[in-house]
């Protein structure tokens, strides 16, 4: 099973995008390693940008490739609509076969992506040729921390899919074999926090309009092998959630793991 953002393109931020707070110390972060300089930025996955576009608003200079072509049409319209057309190059291209020179960027960035790679160390590869020796490449991630309630809420989400037979894409690789792959290219490695923020919704939100909500995730399921797992979860989180007013919460760390190229 391939996992497609496509048909998700138009809502993705709405679910994914960032907090101002985060955006900001994502920025400070950028600005700490460019001392003052414009830099050249490459992203793979751009997807809609949400990474990507906060750079090129403070100045930077944007190129980012995708697979996707609807979440690449949102990039450039939002590109447009913020007035950083100009410095943004978002194309049709693969992370693992980069259409660019050796040392054409001062800084690689990847965020959500190696998981969607299945020879994800080919991407790593790539960041390394296409980085200029003096660059940096930074591998973004959101852990979440789930309360009891989500995680239960999930779980068993988790669990009624995959007892429908339904191939679900298994998420690869680890933190430290990410850890260990970064080392090998690029022995200069920290790690930072650079932002944290808490989420969630009743029982009662989570549960409107479910099915259509989550639909886009499951587009190759049939449709009454859908229909009937999400009535069966719908009743169990009735009796296992009856106060509807529970809230599914959680806290996002926006982590940082930047190499010196």
């Amino acid at each position: 099973m391939t996992l497609t953002f496509d048909a998700m393109a138009s809502q993705f931020d709405d679910q994914r995008g960032l907090p101002r707070a985060a955006i900001s110390a994502w920025l400070r972060c950028v600005d700490e390693l460019a001392a003052g300089r414009q830099l050249h930025v490459i992203e793979p996955g751009i997807g809609t940008g949400r990474i990507a576009l906060p750079l090129a608003i403070a100045g930077h200079v944007v190129a980012g490739v995708d697979i996707s072509p609807p979440m690449l049409d949102v990039c450039r319209q939002r590109a447009e609509t913020l007035g950083v057309a100009d410095l943004v190059d978002a194309i049709w291209g693969d992370a693992a076969d980069l259409p660019y020179a050796e040392h054409s960027f001062d800084l690689g960035v990847i965020a959500q992506l190696l998981y969607l790679v299945p020879d994800w160390t080919t991407v790593l590869d790539e960041l390394a040729r296409v980085v200029s020796p003096g660059g940096y490449v930074i591998h973004l991630t959101e852990p979440t921390i789930e309360s009891d309630a989500l995680q239960l809420w999930s779980s068993t989400w988790w669990q009624m899919v995959a007892e429908t037979g339904y191939q679900q894409l298994e998420v690869k690789p680890g933190e430290d074999d990410i850890a260990a792959e970064f080392l090998r290219r690029w022995p200069d490695v920290q790690v930072q926090e650079l932002a944290s923020w808490e989420f969630g919704q009743t029982v009662a939100e989570a549960r409107r309009d479910y099915g259509r909500r989550v639909r886009v995730v499951y587009p190759d399921m049939a449709q009454e092998v859908w229909d009937a797992l999400v009535d069966r979860y719908l009743a169990w989180s009735e009796s296992a959630f009856p106060d509807s007013s529970t809230m599914l919460s959680g806290r996002v760390v926006l982590t940082a793991r930047i190499a010196a190229s």
